[in-house]
């Protein structure tokens, strides 16, 4: 019985823990972040990569963008602006990084890309 009690306590002490790192995301951020993903989730079914509509929905992205990742959504949509005419902006590790920020700030405070284990990028 000790035994279930202690790995029931190390449970909901783990769970509280993983809850409390999440950052509080606005709700404007986030109902842009699941814009996005739905955008890009309809772009891949249908084998398609419509960039422009991206920079639309990644615009909305940067302008409701809490401070935390202020910065890196700038990154991102700059490097959204620039990808059509130089595709090696995939390939710059600071903009892989930036992307990345913003995809897992929006995975952990807005819980987007839970259906979609690879979150959208350039």
């Amino acid at each position: 019985m000790r035994r279930v009690l202690a790995l029931l306590f190390v449970a909901v002490v783990a769970v509280s823990c993983s809850r409390s790192d999440a950052p509080e995301a606005p709700r404007a951020f986030c109902v842009a972040a699941r814009r996005y993903e739905k955008e890009l989730e309809r772009q891949a079914s249908k084998n398609q990569r419509d960039i422009p509509r991206q920079i639309e929905l990644v615009e909305q992205l940067y302008e409701t963008a809490p401070p935390a990742i202020r910065r890196h959504a700038r990154t991102f949509l700059d490097a959204m602006r620039h990808v059509q005419d130089d595709p090696s902006v995939r390939d710059n590790p600071k903009i892989k990084e930036a992307v990345d920020d913003v995809n897992r700030y929006a995975a952990q405070g807005c819980d987007v890309y839970q259906s979609n284990q690879s979150p959208g990028g350039i």
